[in-house]
C-alpha cells in the first residue's frame, strides 16, 4: 500500500504576499542557503512560515529567488511578471 504525501509527486507550497509570491518545491531543495544569507528577514528557517515574502520589497525577493541553484525557490509578481528560468 502507499502512503499518501510524498509519492515522488513534486509538491510546490506557495507563500503569498501582497505584490509577489514565492513557490518553494523541498524535494528540489539543495540547502545551499543562498536564500538565508540573501533575505534572512524573508527566508528564516526557525520560523513557521519559514518564508514571509512581505519582509523585504518584491524587487528584493525577485534579485535573491533565482539565486537558488536548485530552482526550488521561484516567484511570481502580482502584476503578473515572473521569473524565466535559463
Amino acid at each position: 500500500m502507499e502512503e499518501a504525501g510524498m509519492s515522488g509527486r513534486s509538491e510546490k507550497k506557495a507563500y503569498k504576499g501582497q505584490s509577489i509570491t514565492v513557490t518553494f518545491e523541498a524535494r528540489r531543495c539543495l540547502h545551499a542557503a543562498e536564500c538565508i544569507h540573501g533575505l534572512p528577514e524573508v527566508f528564516d528557517t526557525a520560523r513557521r512560515p519559514w518564508i514571509q515574502p512581505d519582509g523585504a520589497a518584491a524587487d528584493r525577493l525577485a534579485d535573491v529567488v533565482p539565486r537558488c541553484p536548485s530552482g526550488a525557490l521561484q516567484y511570481e509578481l502580482a502584476d503578473g511578471g515572473t521569473e524565466t528560468p535559463d
